[in-house]
């Protein structure tokens, strides 16, 4: 039996609940709003413990968010699935359930392990379109006091209450949420625009989508020649990094969300993976997937992925133009990456051409650009030069007679010694080279500095500058060994072909007076591992 509350016709019980709207309507967060209707259903009715579910689309079920009283710790973060556990049974009335004798009901689902008999009470709570958020409950040892109709309608008041709190922290989640992702979306478009890698826009746009969407890991992944998976950028955590890579190295034939996208041209979207017709079957922890294509000249040439590796998440349409305006701005990269390694080997095609055919006008030194310029690379790398440092060497080991074109054709072709005019007027071809290199913008320093300076001796007796150590450019310096040595193992009018053997020794004998005893030393490294010498 229930008191009223005088001259107002509702009894005493409600008059907890009604303070406790307020209490409710004053949480900072949903999660701090969760427990404290919690402690308050426990406080207003009593109850040896209250807990607060809310329902997961996602997954179909209902998650334990707060609790208070007894086993606590151990309810907060179960999820009872769909028809286990007495929270479904109000879910499926729809209002306020009583449940005299739990032990006594097949659906009871004992948090603490331990099937005591208890009085169980639960209400829905539900948003202000009546859609379903979860479920208020309490429960006391069954051998006290019932609950009565009063604490029903406390109950179910402070569920209405809360249930408003939760819509508006939701909402209010929610805007600020879609203002820290428009902030991050604006960041992240200032910051591409300065970057032309694809890989670089790829690890950013991809660590951005990963932090704004909560999803586990993403990914971008492009295909090599044979058609087979190629990983190209991975973010997320590590442990779900790790699970790609494995996954991806053992499988790299295109299947599943890859083999879609590659197969329709489209992005696809597996909101519940484990059951999407077109899921790989050796992949049993990714529970939402979304993919997007990379294009390059129309074609697609890789895809742009997103996975939860925990659970199924929603995967709003938001999320998808998101995930395709990343996979856009890593295909315009792409494509501008295309473009200027197609500009890049026609300018390196053109470039070793003018080699050839400057070379073409002594028939003594054919071969001589494509030889000199593989030596002079691979010791390059074997002193450890950057990629564009063995580019430069490299379009300087094709130009470095350029200026021969100045040079009479009886002077080149002469088979006897050269008389001192006519040594100054050879001589001069490094300059002359230098100087029509000048004005081509495409042209680097380094280039020209091979061209003019390859020459040059170690002790400063060579041309046109008279340099000597290291302030002979380094990159002559290498050219110059691979120059000499070509040199004496070709054959001329005026000379048979020497050794390796015998080339090498000389270029032994010469390091630190022609030439770098460094780079002397690691071109007699790269000639070991050619078998070229014991």
């Amino acid at each position: 039996m229930t008191r009223d509350l005088p001259g107002s016709g509702l009894p005493e019980t409600l008059r907890p609940a009604l303070e406790a709207q307020a209490l409710v309507l004053l949480a900072q967060s949903s999660g701090d709003m969760f427990t404290r209707c919690a402690q308050l259903a426990r406080d207003i009715t009593a109850a040896g413990t209250a807990m607060t579910l809310l329902y997961r689309p996602e997954t179909d079920d209902l998650e334990i968010v707060a609790a208070a009283g007894e086993h606590r710790e151990a309810a907060i973060g179960v999820r009872l699935p769909r028809g286990q556990g007495l929270a479904w049974r109000v879910v499926q009335s729809g209002q306020a359930t009583l449940i005299p004798r739990t032990d006594q009901d097949p659906q009871t689902v004992h948090v603490s392990g331990q099937p005591l008999p208890h009085t169980y009470l639960g209400v829905p709570l539900l948003d202000p379109d009546g859609t379903l958020l979860g479920v208020l409950s309490v429960n006391r040892l069954a051998q006290g006091t019932q609950f009565g109709s009063g604490e029903a309608q406390a109950l179910t008041l402070l569920g209405q209450a809360a249930s408003v709190a939760y819509s508006r922290a939701r909402a209010l989640e929610d805007a600020q949420g879609a203002a820290r992702q428009f902030e991050q979306l604006a960041e992240l478009s200032a910051v591409l625009a300065d970057l032309t890698s694809p890989e670089e826009i790829g690890q950013r746009a991809i660590q951005t989508l990963v932090d704004l969407s909560g999803f586990t890991v993403g990914a971008v992944v492009v295909l090599d020649r044979a058609g087979q998976v190629q990983l190209s950028v991975l973010a997320g955590h590590p442990e779900g990094q790790a699970a790609t890579r494995e996954v991806l190295a053992s499988s790299p034939a295109p299947t599943g969300l890859i083999g879609e996208v590659l197969r329709t041209g489209r992005t696809q979207v597996a909101a519940d993976y484990q059951t999407w017709a077109a899921r790989r079957a050796d992949v049993p922890n990714v529970f939402t997937g979304l993919a997007a294509p990379l294009r390059v000249d129309g074609r697609v040439v890789g895809v742009v992925l997103l996975m939860h590796l925990q659970r199924r998440v929603p995967a709003p349409g938001s999320l998808v133009t998101l995930l395709e305006t990343v996979a856009q701005r890593i295909s315009q990269a792409l494509d501008r990456a295309a473009s200027v390694e197609h500009l890049h080997q026609t300018r390196e095609a053109a470039l070793r051409t003018l080699g050839r055919m400057l070379e073409s006008r002594d028939g003594d030194t054919f071969g001589h650009t494509d030889r000199v310029t593989t030596l002079a690379v691979r010791l390059g790398e074997r002193l450890g030069l950057s990629a564009a440092q063995v580019q430069h060497l490299r379009w300087g080991a094709y130009l470095h007679d350029i200026g021969k074109v100045a040079v009479d054709d009886r002077l080149l072709r002469k088979a006897g010694p050269l008389t001192p005019p006519e040594r100054q007027a050879m001589q001069w071809h490094v300059e002359v080279g230098d100087q029509l290199l000048r004005d081509e913008v495409f042209v680097p320093r380094e280039v020209r500095e091979v061209v003019r300076h390859h020459h040059e001796h170690w002790d400063g007796s060579g041309y046109p500058d008279r340099l000597s150590g290291e302030n002979i450019p380094l990159l002559a310096r290498i050219f110059s060994v691979a120059d000499v040595f070509d040199a004496l193992i070709s054959p001329r009018t005026y000379k048979l072909a020497w050794s390796a053997r015998a080339a090498a020794d000389a270029l032994l004998e010469q390091a630190g007076r022609h030439f770098d005893p460094a780079v002397v030393e690691a071109f007699l490294s790269v000639l070991r591992d050619d078998g070229l010498l014991d």
